[in-house]
């Protein structure tokens, strides 16, 4: 959309501030709707480019668009739900009503931004998709379609987490969700119960729940799952995050590993290991996994290239063990669900040796990532925010001893320009609920030198 302005007693940059002002208010410009970059608006206005800066630099000071960087200004989200805008005849002056500000509005978000977006090597994994091009396969894959990604994750796995596997056992799938979709599929004939920790990822739960499986939630210590409550379990599945637990950092320990996995022979379940963010694991050597442990053939292994490459790239794998009880070739085009040209593209990235280079430098990176957040949560005053301190994953947990509800605790941070992640949401029952509120502090995206303030401007919020 173009504006039209005339040369009269208005100001040519507020003729262009208030045409996108009111275009946008009255959601003809919808969210991240691009405008056009100021040098195209200044010559199709015959105005100069001053003008065109000074109008946006408006908007964006106001909050109705975003700027990224390279990219150009983007309409941004509002919220229209307290405050209804009347079309341009019936309009009082804006000025005079409420509108979405920028206090209202995030310019941090803790909360869908998980990795840092400026270190991937996008010229490596462009000449891997160009090699993967080369070598296209043109035809729906075959019985006998021999999966380059399948072979070089086997590999991996065996030297990084001991996992033991074969390209026959894994699948491939466009998200873990998708992947657990599949399982809780085709195991809901025969098994009927499933554990979960408590608090845990809350969509792997919710996709269990639409099957009709019951779930039963064990609360979470600081070595895991509480064993003493398992022990007296029955079940037919448990979903762990052992080596980095979803949300609250914790780590079992190998010989609770092993208590569990007695546990499953015993009740002849099966374990959901999901190693999410096993990558990511500082200052002391990753405890092994699971499935390198197990001698029962008990472990359904999961993990993800999301936090060690990106989420958008929607790859997620799973080891199925040695004896599953269904036949997972009769349902395997359910996991066929990742372009050829993507594994093709991932598998190259770990055969030339991109894969491990990128790994080593995110690890570095995270690394101090990590140190500089806890750093800055050691200089504020004690006994008021508890943080877990498990050197581990590219988040942290937090319990903030306030007189504020989680909700407040939110909003008040949103004031400040801070989006960061209730822990409600990861209770299955509210009476496991702490008496304090608790929230996820997520750092993958933070510029290190951004971190400090946004602590210290979270610590304002709260306690100031």
């Amino acid at each position: 959309m173009i504006p039209s302005i005339q040369h009269g007693n208005k100001l040519l940059y507020e003729q262009i501030y208030e045409f996108y002002r009111d275009a946008i208010l009255r959601r003809q410009l919808k969210f991240n709707f691009k405008l056009p970059s100021h040098r195209t608006l200044a010559k199709e206005l015959g105005v100069g480019n001053n003008t065109v800066l000074r109008a946006y630099e408006q908007l964006l000071h106001e909050g109705y668009v975003n700027a990224e960087r390279r990219r150009g200004l983007f309409v941004a989200k509002l919220d229209y739900s307290d405050w209804h805008v009347k079309s341009v005849g019936e309009r009082n002056d804006l000025k005079s009503r409420h509108v979405l500000s920028k206090a209202t509005k995030p310019s941090i978000k803790l909360t869908d931004q998980v990795v840092d977006e400026k270190n991937f090597p996008i010229k490596e994994w462009r000449k891997c998709t160009n090699w993967a091009l080369d070598n296209i396969n043109f035809q729906y894959e075959g019985e006998n379609f021999s999966d380059p990604l399948k072979e070089h994750l086997a590999k991996y796995l065996f030297y990084s987490r001991g996992v033991m596997a074969t390209p026959e056992r894994i699948l491939i799938g466009s998200g873990s969700n998708s992947l657990l979709f599949w399982l809780a599929f085709v195991l809901r004939k025969s098994v009927s119960t499933i554990v979960f920790e408590e608090p845990c990822y809350s969509r792997t739960r919710h996709l269990f729940s639409e099957f009709d499986y019951a779930i039963k939630p064990i609360t979470v210590d600081h070595d895991g799952i509480d064993l003493a409550k398992l022990s007296n379990q029955k079940a037919d599945l448990v979903y762990l995050t052992p080596s980095h637990q979803y949300p609250t950092g914790a780590a079992i320990p190998v010989s609770n590993r092993i208590r569990i996995l007695n546990w499953a022979r015993k009740n002849k379940a099966y374990i959901i290991e999901d190693d999410y963010d096993c990558e990511f694991r500082y200052k002391i050597k990753l405890m092994p996994s699971l499935q390198s442990l197990d001698k029962s053939n008990r472990v359904i292994y999961v993990g993800t290239f999301s936090n060690s490459i990106m989420p958008s790239l929607r790859v997620a794998y799973m080891v199925l063990p040695y004896g599953f009880p269904v036949d997972h070739r009769a349902y395997g085009y359910w996991t066929n669900t990742v372009p050829y040209i993507t594994r093709k593209t991932l598998g190259n990235f770990m055969e030339r040796g991109f894969w491990d280079r990128h790994l080593k430098k995110m690890r570095k990176l995270y690394q101090t990532k990590y140190e500089v957040c806890i750093s800055a949560l050691k200089k504020l005053p004690g006994n008021q925010i508890y943080y877990n301190d498990t050197p581990s994953g590219l988040n942290i947990f937090l319990r903030i001893n306030t007189k504020y509800s989680e909700p407040q605790l939110i909003k008040r941070a949103l004031k400040n320009g801070i989006r960061i992640t209730p822990a409600s949401g990861f209770y299955y029952d509210p009476n496991n609920r702490p008496a304090v509120p608790e929230v996820l502090f997520e750092f993958g995206n933070l510029n290190i030198d951004e971190i400090e303030n946004i602590v210290q401007g979270l610590y304002q919020s709260w306690f100031k």
